[in-house]
């Protein structure tokens, strides 16, 4: 037995390791904070743009902001 594998050692093999800065991690807890935030409150306008982009006559955006019905 010459090349005797355990699992411990597979393990150590194929495992890595990533340390990051406390800094880093600040990054990227800020970085999902504002993530959260955008899809939060940009979820719906985006639905409305997709529906508004594939609708085949596009109004204005001053007319669908208006609260006045167009002629």
């Amino acid at each position: 037995m010459a090349s005797e594998s355990t699992p411990s050692s597979r393990r150590n093999n194929n495992s890595y390791q990533l340390t990051l800065s406390d800094e880093s991690k600040e990054r990227i807890v800020k970085l999902l904070d504002y993530s959260k935030t955008i899809a939060h409150y940009g979820f719906i306008p985006f639905v409305l743009y997709l529906g508004w982009a594939a609708s085949p006559n596009k109004p204005s955006i001053l007319n669908l902001l208006s609260p006045f019905p167009s002629a």
